[in-house]
């Protein structure tokens, strides 16, 4: 670990010498000539050095940082390719594959060839999307009905304050979730009895909500994580669909209101970006087929994956200038009626009794949970600026190849705040590791909350390898000699199910 953290640290010189463009005022160049080829042996994703090319023996190449007299001066292109060969050769040993950078706007740009590979592949993503994900007004129907049923049998069961209501939330109401979603409900108690989830009332009331839920024909009923921070039934609702039995899969909560919020802002981002949804389905279908997106298995959620997608989509620039998706935490009202040039934040959220709510758990921690969400026809229009023929392929390579090799995990968190958000400063504010080199996620709600917390450290890496390897099968496609393959092929290419040999690194 020591070692890892000593070429990291060696790394970022190197990297710091070769992008400061007045260095060479600073440095002898052969000393200048030498960081380069040595900055050219690094590779971020083996998180290594590659061996020296320029040595005799495999002891002295595999030492970095090496003998610098053993450096060619003055470096020639040749010299340099050998450098990238050494790594090329090191990254086929240890990823499986040469990672491909360049830049997704380069190959878009690459004459017909390109234009007709990312128009096919935005293609199958809209065709895949709709056949696949959308979910159909027959289905809405089934949840609200479902939702219904499970309402009724609360309020005569008499075990909960009047005014209770069952609510929705998750993948089946964000509008990111698909038609085979599990129906994620809790009970929303009403303010006026914020004390009934206090003092074992409320787990008392679920316990005898569950013997109610049997006698009602719900099926498989579970109590287990009745005990859990926020108490859970489990259990299977029997629909009829045109004379066929659906047992639809249910959890149910208490009092679970952030939920709900975060439920309602992602809603929101779906019902303004059609496109983001498109491109949530694919990513969350390419996570899960890799094997990266289980936490229980210290991988990132689903929900993370929406929230790095979300976090791209508001930092990536359409050709005016402006934010491809506005910022619905931070957005101007006045602006987000009327979008025109330029986009427009406001300096400070709204702080009143309607937006500021207390924590459901933590005590003196106040929520603010504002977001722009009336008036959505302006930011709607907005939003379809982007979607061109291609714009959706090439958002998905983008958006593999920023997570893959732009973006600063060791400095930087995931935030969708109107600033950019640094792991000290999360470090000094709510206690995160300043250590952690991986995926940090900043909760859009609970600021203190690490929605990432559970990625170790070598699943992190396993993680980002997976995104530059999702990017290369793109790149390597799009500029490949030999025919084009089909959007639907490249899909499956990209989403190509883990095999039991390739292991984690």
């Amino acid at each position: 670990r020591k070692w890892r953290e000593m070429q990291h640290a060696y790394s970022s010189i190197l990297q710091a010498v070769v992008s400061n463009k007045y260095i060479h005022l600073l440095m002898k160049r052969d000393l200048l000539s030498t960081m380069r080829l040595e900055y050219e042996l690094w590779c971020p994703l083996c998180d290594a050095f590659a061996p020296i090319p320029f040595v005799k023996t495999k002891f002295e190449a595999s030492k970095m940082p090496g003998n610098v007299s053993a450096f060619p001066y003055p470096a020639g292109k040749d010299h340099y390719q050998m450098c990238r060969s050494s790594k090329e050769e090191m990254q086929q040993t240890m990823l499986g594959f040469v990672p491909q950078v360049d830049n997704v706007g380069e190959i878009a740009r690459g004459g017909k060839k390109g234009r007709d590979f990312f128009l096919d592949l935005s293609s199958a993503m809209n065709e895949m999307y709709t056949n696949e994900y959308a979910v159909s007004e027959k289905v809405w129907r089934r949840r609200e009905q479902v939702r219904a049923a499970i309402e009724q049998v609360m309020s005569n069961s008499r075990e909960f304050p009047p005014g209770t209501k069952v609510a929705v939330f998750g993948s089946s109401a964000n509008g990111f979730g698909s038609p085979n979603s599990d129906l994620d409900l809790c009970l929303s108690i009403p303010a006026s009895a914020a004390d009934f989830t206090n003092d074992g009332k409320g787990v008392e009331a679920m316990t005898n909500l569950a013997s109610k839920f049997t006698a009602a024909g719900m099926r498989d009923v579970n109590t287990e994580r009745l005990t859990a921070r926020i108490p859970i039934v489990k259990f299977n609702v029997p629909y009829n669909d045109n004379g066929t039995e659906i047992l639809v899969e249910c959890d149910l909560s208490l009092q679970n209101p952030l939920a709900l919020l975060n439920t309602s802002l992602l809603r929101t981002y779906a019902t303004i970006s059609p496109m983001s949804c498109v491109l949530a389905s694919i990513i969350k279908r390419w996570a899960k087929s890799r094997d990266i997106n289980n936490p229980s298995k210290h991988t990132l959620s689903s929900y993370g994956y929406v929230l790095m997608l979300t976090y791209f989509l508001k930092n990536a620039r359409r050709g005016d200038g402006n934010p491809i998706l506005p910022n619905l935490q931070w957005v101007d009202p006045q602006w987000a009626q009327n979008p025109t040039n330029p986009y427009r934040e406001i300096a400070a959220k709204p702080k009143s009794p309607q937006t500021l709510v207390a924590h459901p758990t933590l005590e003196n921690y106040v929520v603010n949970s504002y977001f722009y969400r009336q008036g959505l026809e302006g930011l709607q229009k907005y939003c379809a600026y982007n979607n061109g023929p291609s714009t959706i392929g090439v958002l998905l390579a983008s958006f593999f190849h920023y997570f893959a090799y732009t973006f600063d995990y060791k400095k930087h968190v995931v935030s969708l705040g109107n600033k950019l958000v640094e792991k000290e400063v999360k470090a000094e504010e709510d206690g995160w590791s300043v250590y952690k080199s991986g995926l940090a996620i900043e909760d859009p709600f609970e600021l203190f909350y690490d929605i990432a917390h559970v990625v170790k450290a070598n699943n992190f890496l396993h993680i980002k390898k997976e995104f530059a390897l999702a990017y290369s099968k793109i790149a390597n496609e799009a500029q490949s000699k030999r025919d084009i393959i089909t959007g639907k092929e490249l899909i499956d290419m990209i989403c190509e199910p883990v095999s039991q040999d390739e292991g984690r690194d």
